[in-house]
């Protein structure tokens, strides 16, 4: 099977970007062909007229079709097409250009910009959706501009959703439901060794370094808490976190995954404090492969992942207090915590493996073809 998957990166490496990775290596590892059309914020919108006429052509690209006519022309016509991210140089068009080739396009919705207008500029929970630029009102505008050609929506075969709190967001807000279908992300398995929490030492948090993520909550119940805390990432917060000197924390900016990885198998747990609602955090997973305990925020679709006290620890999100009680009874129940993070990493090799989500993964493609061709 050829697949064309379709992504635009941001600034910073984040989530999306591993699953695109993730699904390409899985497919190319399967023998499919994976052609990656992967287009680079960061190489792309780096001038004042860059981004002004990105922003004109943010519901339909002229660019993208012509970009579109060359990678046919170069690698022929594929079986399927399966976007990922397409804000804010793709843009609707690519849905537009497949469909008259009658080529079916699958889409995962990693994040909720899609259904941003409809929940409106005064809804109680909106920030929790995700904010561009840290505002409510430009997030507001920009996802006016970008669906005016909402219609092309029309045309995806299936939506992948990766939990059951998303899917419903999503069914609630915009898409139609019997065209959502709910696939979790995956990591490949490699048989790690899963080693006690009485032997591993310091905290880890691996995210973008932001307010929405629960940096700030989480460097200030780190300053009353008695254990080092390892921190990955890079993000907007950055620099300040990094003047605010805390003692026993230690920034370490950006690593290859296969380093991170490695930190977190030697952690004693991983904090995910976010205060969003997250899709599916490739962190978690991570973490759940490594055999390390996770305490993460108690919201959105990370309750539909972990089960307080069976394959994590919950507390409730932007509450400090409640944080560091959690790390207290962490580190004073660390048999308990031990039976935990192997409950995660048992469900981890039942749901999240890559063979589970091969034959997931192909059966969207499959069906998507077939409903095309009928």
């Amino acid at each position: 099977m050829k697949i064309f998957q379709i992504h635009n990166k941001y600034r910073y490496f984040g989530g999306e970007d591993s699953v695109v990775d993730e699904e390409a290596k899985l497919l190319t590892d399967k023998n499919h062909q994976v052609i990656q059309l992967i287009r680079d914020n960061s190489r792309e919108l780096s001038s004042f007229k860059e981004k002004l006429r990105t922003f004109k052509n943010l519901s339909y690209s002229k660019d993208s079709i012509e970009i579109l006519k060359k990678e046919i022309l170069k690698h022929g016509t594929p079986d399927i097409v399966h976007a990922h991210n397409t804000f804010p140089l793709w843009s609707h068009s690519v849905f537009d250009f497949f469909n008259k080739k009658n080529i079916p396009i699958i889409m995962t919705l990693h994040n909720y910009r899609l259904i941003w207008e409809k929940l409106g500029l005064f809804n109680k929970d909106r920030a929790k959706y995700g904010y561009f630029k840290d505002s409510n009102i430009i997030s507001y505008i920009i996802s006016k501009s970008f669906n005016k050609r909402k219609d092309l929506l029309q045309t995806v075969s299936k939506f992948i959703t990766l939990t059951e709190f998303s899917k419903k967001n999503f069914s609630k807000n915009m898409l139609p439901d019997d065209k959502l279908i709910i696939k979790p992300n995956f990591l490949n398995h490699k048989g790690n060794v899963i080693k006690s929490i009485l032997t591993k030492d310091n905290a880890i948090f691996v995210s973008h370094i932001s307010k929405e993520k629960g940096i700030l909550t989480l460097i200030k119940a780190f300053k009353e808490i008695d254990i080092n805390l390892n921190i990955f990432g890079d993000g907007p917060l950055f620099e300040t976190i990094k003047k605010s000197k805390v003692n026993n924390i230690k920034l370490h900016g950006n690593l290859s995954r296969d380093e991170v990885s490695k930190f977190i198998n030697k952690s004693k747990f991983l904090v995910f404090p976010s205060e969003l609602y997250e899709q599916f955090p490739m962190t978690i997973l991570e973490a759940f492969k490594e055999g390390t305990l996770v305490l993460a925020s108690n919201i959105g679709s990370i309750k539909s992942i972990i089960k307080d006290r069976f394959n994590g620890i919950l507390f409730e999100p932007g509450n400090n207090s409640d944080l560091i009680d959690k790390v207290k009874w962490i580190l004073n129940n660390q048999k308990e915590c031990d039976q935990i993070a192997l409950n995660a990493n048992n469900e981890f090799k039942k749901k999240y493996s890559s063979e589970e989500n091969y034959k997931q993964l192909l059966e969207i493609y499959n069906e998507a073809i077939i409903e095309k061709k009928n």
